[in-house]
């Protein structure tokens, strides 16, 4: 067993799955961008030299005249972003599933063999996808509905209880859609290495999870905790720059700190794959 866990990617595997990550999620944000940015554009209020710039001028009046004049066309546009959000979701499988096809480092193949086999695995990957995130919905239903019980039955105590044991639950329902998460990444990981049912991938992560609780409750902790922190950096950074003015130095210093966090963040996440398949490697082989 500390032969499976002292097994890493190589460094080249990593950088390949972290460069593949960090373009087809730059691809799929700009699409899901889009139509928010069309209807931005097409109101006119950013048609003049300085484009939108004036959006961020202090007092905000512009920005409150678009959301006014433009508030149907806007909310139309976040509707067509949310189902390309969602396609853009199902369609990033190929690209995890051939990154940790490069992470396991069974294989000395091209990328395109890789993201063939990434296609091949759509469709398990998609079920898996599909229990983990019914399994999370059930649990944030569950705690919103403890929630509001527990306001009821609390009525007439302090306030402050009141408010801060509804937030509880449902901080404790997040903790537990990460580490639902987590058990997600570590079935994929049996799948790829593998190549199981979908079924048979999940009770392997089961398996592994009652035998190693700690590795794969905690591990994917630096990934969560650390992309929040680097999201966080990077808002604040941003704040800092001043955007109110028609020069492309703000904008592409604003551009290079958001891609430093994303870079950062998918660079923990591809860590984290890499433990859930160091993790995987644990159990023996079940195939159907």
């Amino acid at each position: 067993m500390n032969d499976v866990m002292a097994r890493r990617a190589p460094a080249t595997a990593r950088v390949v799955a972290v460069t593949l990550l960090w373009i087809t999620r730059t691809l799929f944000s700009l699409l899901v961008a889009y139509p928010v940015v069309f209807a931005i554009t097409s109101t006119g209020l950013v048609s003049a030299p300085e484009r939108d710039a004036v959006l961020f001028r202090p007092g905000a009046l512009l920005l409150l005249e678009l959301l006014r004049t433009a508030s149907p066309a806007l909310l139309a546009a976040l509707k067509t972003s949310c189902l390309l959000w969602a396609l853009s979701a199902v369609l990033g499988l190929v690209p995890l599933a051939a990154a940790l096809d490069l992470l396991d480092g069974q294989r000395a193949e091209a990328l395109g063999a890789q993201l063939t086999r990434g296609f091949r695995l759509f469709p398990r990957f998609l079920a898996l996808s599909a229990i983990t995130l019914l399994a999370q919905s059930a649990l944030l239903l569950a705690a919103s509905l403890l929630g509001a019980a527990l306001a009821a039955a609390l009525r007439g105590h302090d306030e402050r209880l009141i408010t801060l044991a509804p937030l509880s639950l449902f901080a404790l329902a997040a903790l537990g859609c990460a580490w639902l998460g987590a058990l997600l990444d570590v079935a994929r990981g049996a799948l790829i290495q593998q190549d199981l049912a979908a079924r048979s991938a999940l009770f392997q992560a089961l398996t592994i999870l009652r035998e190693s609780p700690r590795d794969v409750l905690l591990g994917c902790y630096p990934s969560v905790t650390g992309s929040a922190f680097f999201a966080l950096c990077a808002a604040w950074f941003s704040m800092k720059i001043d955007l109110s003015q028609p020069t492309t130095r703000g904008v592409a210093l604003a551009f290079v700190v958001h891609q430093a966090a994303v870079i950062a963040s998918i660079a923990l996440r591809a860590r984290w794959l890499d433990g859930a398949l160091r993790l995987a490697a644990r159990a023996p082989s079940s195939r159907d």
